[in-house]
């Protein structure tokens, strides 16, 4: 299939996008469950309540039993496939209890009753299958894979354990977009003036400064610092104009799905904002948000609602509708040019780490572009 043409410094790029196969989506899902990833707001799975979660194409049972204790499950009983979050209770023993013949699972997978029958012994012999679960910083999390043979731990959230800050997780947007395409997006630095001008991006500044990424993938990360001259939503207009501050922006990518921005002025210890992706499948992405500041900061959680969902939901309307669909990680198949060098680097990392390079047609351009403009590939080779 071929994408709608556009034009870019008086070339036309034409971009193929390639059927998925499961295969593909397979290889996608496989690479991605070493990983932790959120999968509910903390304060959303309430003490006794049964939530129905769903994580690489998986459906999950979600519980929290009357001491706080959180169990997950595959989302089916044993006996006929019902779904335990649809209707299913807790136990005043911390067990899951399935909704339609009332058997109890407890948070290691394994049934402990079966009120059917007078030998409970049978009950020894059917187990689901469980995974870890934990509460950390406003989200609570879980890794697929089998303990041990997970790649990294719970991607850290900045000040989650301070006491002299507070944290605040807001409610998840769901995108309907591979959970790459979102994380480089929220690291692009190049659209803030174009796609957020009446946000905090200012679109009196066109050209961005150069920068240079910094990866390191012994610890998963990607960093960078991005100084910029936000516009300033929280003071009134000067002579007629909005009000702007110098703001040094701080970059952590913490590979593969997350990733946290600090927002530092001259004058102020500076904020939090952290973003951990949900990969609920290969084709769509929860966004778990997490703001933090300092104790001497406070704001409620419709005002910080009020700030950053309006620029999820521009963001969303863009990166539902870009094609390929999938983040092409290799170079060839966009233009790639010096302001996306983080671009260059997450792609470059997540291929790295084994997620799939599908192979799409290099990006066409018309024989009066390509005397103009440098082809993918040794723009790409320009940054390293």
């Amino acid at each position: 299939m071929l994408a709608k043409n556009s034009t870019h410094r008086n070339c036309e790029v034409a971009v193929r996008t390639p059927a998925r196969s499961p295969q593909d989506e397979a290889l996608f899902l496989d690479a991605a469950r070493p990983y932790w990833h959120p999968i509910a707001r903390s304060a959303d799975v309430g003490s006794g309540e049964v939530v129905g979660v769903r994580l690489l194409d998986e459906d999950l049972a979600l519980w929290r039993s009357a001491d706080g204790t959180l169990g997950l499950t595959d989302d089916l009983c044993a006996h006929r496939g019902t779904m335990l979050s649809a209707g299913g209770t807790v136990t005043d023993e911390g067990c899951i209890r399935c909704p339609y013949h009332a058997w109890e699972y407890d948070a290691e997978g394994q049934c402990l009753r079966i009120p059917q029958v007078a030998n409970q012994a049978l009950a020894e012999k059917v187990r689901i299958a469980a995974y870890r679960v934990v509460d950390y910083a406003g989200l609570v999390w879980t890794c697929l894979a089998q303990e041990g043979e997970e790649r990294r731990g719970i991607p850290v959230v900045p000040e989650a354990t301070n006491p002299d800050w507070w944290l605040y997780a807001g409610a998840p947007p769901t995108w309907q977009c591979q959970a790459p395409r979102m994380v480089e997006n929220f690291l692009d630095i190049a659209h803030f003036g174009v796609l957020h001008s009446g946000n905090f991006g200012n679109p009196d500044i066109e050209i961005v400064d150069p920068y240079r990424p910094v990866t390191n993938m012994e610890d998963f990360s990607i960093t960078f610092n991005f100084p910029y001259l936000t516009r300033d939503r929280w003071s009134p207009p000067i002579d007629g104009r909005p009000a702007t501050r110098f703001v040094d922006y701080e970059y952590r990518a913490e590979l593969p799905f997350a990733c946290w921005i600090k927002g530092a002025g001259k004058d102020d210890i500076g904020y939090y904002t952290y973003i951990a992706v949900c990969p609920v499948s290969a084709q769509e992405t929860k966004i778990f948000w997490v703001t933090s500041f300092p104790n001497s900061l406070v704001y409620t959680g419709p005002e910080l609602d009020a700030g950053f969902i309006p620029f999820f939901e521009e963001d969303q309307r863009v990166v539902e509708w870009q094609r390929p669909e999938w983040l092409p990680l290799g170079l060839g198949a966009e233009l790639q040019m010096t302001f996306d060098r983080i671009a260059v680097a997450y792609r470059t990392s997540l291929a790295d780490l084994g997620f799939p390079v599908l192979h799409f047609p290099r990006t066409r351009l018309s024989q009066t572009a390509a005397s103009k403009v440098k082809g993918p590939t040794s723009a790409a080779e320009e940054m390293s």
